[in-house]
């Protein structure tokens, strides 16, 4: 039992010092922007915060603009999860053959996350913008009635920046997948060569449900992760023009550092939060139903 008790204490030494981190830089900025949601203030530090109770929440729940965002988003999250997670899986399932340079493959595949997303969107940026590399080669092999203004024009906008995202996160979800499968007993693996689970029957019927929990969390790492998307698209495009590409976070920043809406900025990080919650639960119960079946 003394044994208990000190083994006990010494996971708790090890606990608190993440636990603390967590309250203080998560759990406090939280309750803080909570509280906020209920005043209106400009961010100056000598102007004094104005209770409103709950005007800011029914003036950000009443604006176009915030359920322009919502659109945004949802389609966002729905086209990353189309394509991200997908081709992750089809790259691993390559990469797990084995073929000669595979490294070089799966390095190269990889090197999108691992520079940073500023970088990245402004590397994007120059090649769509109207003059960029882009329009000049299509252009350059005659294709002049392809050239388009990729971030300005409202059909081609959002998704141009929701592909360029697709590409920088494919890496990631390819190394999950590949680390999973790799996981897989041979033994698994040779039975089903055996029972004639070859090819794309091999795919679905033997490395997909081998892997599902791997392919879970990537799911809830996609939802979450676009729910928080704010530095691609404000490099890209600043949520312009005129709105057309915002997104929950972009608004909150406007609201917070053009306008000097803090109480409402606030009250759109409170939704941001709560949105979050509902989609990761949702995400693990579709996953949980589907797992059942296998």
């Amino acid at each position: 039992m003394e044994r208990i008790r000190r083994n006990k204490k010494a996971v708790l030494c090890f606990l608190l010092p993440g636990f603390l981190l967590y309250t203080v830089l998560l759990m406090v900025p939280i309750g803080g922007s909570l509280v906020m949601s209920f005043f209106k203030w400009n961010g100056i530090k000598n102007v004094p915060m104005v209770f409103v109770g709950f005007s800011n929440f029914k003036a950000v729940i009443t604006d176009a603009m915030f359920w322009h965002s919502i659109k945004n988003i949802m389609w966002f999250m729905v086209l990353t999860l189309c394509t991200q997670l997908p081709i992750g899986l089809l790259l691993a399932v390559m990469l797990s053959e084995r073929f000669r340079g595979y490294r070089l493959f799966k390095f190269a595949y990889f090197v999108p996350q691992v520079l940073s997303t500023t970088v990245i969107g402004l590397l994007w940026y120059f090649i769509l913008m109207p003059t960029g590399v882009l329009n000049t080669m299509l252009q350059g092999i005659g294709l002049d009635s392809l050239v388009k203004s990729w971030l300005v024009d409202k059909n081609t906008a959002m998704t141009t920046i929701i592909l360029v995202n697709a590409w920088c996160g494919i890496g990631f979800h390819m190394t999950v997948s590949y680390a999973a499968i790799s996981g897989i007993p041979d033994d698994v693996v040779e039975a089903a060569k055996l029972d004639g689970a070859v090819g794309i029957k091999k795919v679905f019927h033997i490395i997909i449900p081998m892997i599902w929990e791997s392919i879970i969390s990537s799911i809830v790492v996609i939802v979450t992760a676009v729910l928080k998307t704010f530095d691609l698209v404000y490099v890209m495009t600043e949520g312009g023009p005129n709105g057309l590409t915002d997104v929950p976070s972009t608004l909150l920043y406007k609201e917070a550092f053009r306008y000097n809406d803090f109480g409402k900025a606030s009250v759109i990080g409170v939704y941001i939060f709560i949105l979050s919650i509902i989609f990761t639960v949702i995400s693990l119960r579709i996953t949980k139903r589907e797992r059942l079946e296998y």
